[in-house]
């Protein structure tokens, strides 16, 4: 028999919406290609399972221009434990992120577009294909990239309990192109639709510093300057790879449910992902993704294990035809019995991965103490949303 992803209970695993069960996800690409610039902006319509959980909606708008290879770098080792810290807080917030990734004029892109998402590892995977390149001239094409972050990046409506945060990232300022929005106006409309605008500089370079603190502070966010690199402080722990083994076991557990060719499309690419972050993340990223899939409740589209334990949807409800075909052998008890197993076996996964995750903690702390404060990209960022998370009511 022809191996599947997943054998036995696991051999559909894999993450698919329910037709008529669960919200679907639709994508469309738009390439527009001029003399002087490539634009390639991908537009996805999430749809969430709403609750009344405050809610971190955050984009990420990088200078990916050749200069900018340490910070790109230093963010792909930490922005799970960002995100982590945030989902940790005592509310349990639910944390969804965009990424505007910028150039310049005449480079091989110069925006691209990830919007709004809180499926994190397609964030990550996407982050993960950064490179630094292109540029040269100093100035950047940032009055468009701020313009899509702002305008592009499919955010929720404003309501309590959300919080709206941009961090602009970049050691340039931006050309005054005349078919782009001055940034100063864009910041403005941010405000107006309750967002926060926050800025940090890399380097030093001349001009940058002015514009940067203007947009923070017109933005009513925060401006930090850190070094050229990034700044970021990746630490090694002996607890990353049992971490990592584990946040595989946690995808293990995943059980797809919706049309057939869904399963099969979306299975292959579940099974890609995981792949991708196992051989290409670092062992430190590995290790706080794994601790991401112990807090948080959403993680994955259409899995059957999750929307069951989430009570998003009653196994009973679920048209036999929208489950793997193992589960579709089995009496209705059988079902039930099969995927309480798999929640079973998610919360004891979750459970060692917390114990390590403090350990860790502890391990990394004890070495940051060793080597001193540091100030980089992942201290500032942490700063700004501890401190605008609470202006916006998240505790």
């Amino acid at each position: 028999m022809k191996r599947t992803i997943l054998t036995a209970l696991a051999a559909s695993l894999t993450l698919v919406a329910s037709a008529g069960t669960f919200a679907q996800r639709t994508t469309t690409t738009r390439t527009t290609t001029t003399r002087t610039t490539v634009t390639t902006t991908t537009t996805t319509k999430p749809i969430y399972v709403a609750d009344n959980r405050d809610t971190l909606e955050m984009v990420f708008v990088l200078d990916t221009t050749g200069s900018m290879g340490g910070l790109i770098e230093g963010a792909k080792q930490r922005i799970w434990g960002i995100i982590n810290e945030v989902m940790q807080k005592p509310t349990k917030p639910r944390v969804r992120v965009g990424l505007v990734a910028y150039r310049d004029n005449g480079d091989e892109y110069v925006t691209k577009l990830l919007p709004i998402t809180e499926d994190l590892d397609k964030a990550y995977t996407t982050l993960m294909d950064y490179r630094a390149d292109g540029g040269g001239d100093t100035p950047e094409n940032v009055r468009k990239a701020l313009a899509e972050g702002i305008r592009g990046s499919g955010w929720s409506q404003s309501r309590r309990g959300l919080a709206q945060i941009v961090f602009l990232v970049g050691d340039a300022p931006p050309q005054n192109y005349a078919q782009e929005p001055d940034v100063l106006v864009t910041t403005a409309e941010a405000v107006r639709k309750n967002m926060i605008v926050n800025t940090i500089q890399c380097g030093n370079l001349s001009g940058t510093k002015e514009i940067w603190q203007t947009i923070a502070l017109r933005g009513e966010g925060k401006y930090f300057a850190i070094a050229q690199d990034g700044g970021v402080q990746a630490i090694s722990t002996p607890y990353d790879t049992k971490l990592a083994e584990l946040a595989a076991k946690v995808g293990k557990t995943y059980v797809s449910y919706g049309s057939k060719s869904k399963r099969d499309a979306l299975a292959a690419r579940q099974l890609a992902t995981e792949d991708r972050i196992t051989a290409g993340a670092s062992a430190p990223a590995q290790a706080e993704r794994a601790t991401n899939k112990a807090v948080n409740s959403f993680q994955y589209d259409g899995d059957l294990v999750q929307d069951v334990e989430n009570e998003i949807v009653k196994l009973k409800d679920v048209q036999a035809e929208d489950l793997p075909e193992d589960l579709q052998k089995f009496s209705p008890a059988e079902r039930e019995k099969a995927v309480a197993s798999r929640i079973a076996e998610r919360k004891k996964i979750r459970a060692e991965i917390l114990v390590l995750s403090k350990q860790r903690d502890e391990f990394i702390a004890a070495e940051r103490k060793k080597l001193g404060h540091s100030n980089g990209f992942d201290t500032a960022v942490a700063a700004a949303l501890k401190e605008q998370l609470l202006k916006k009511g998240i505790r």
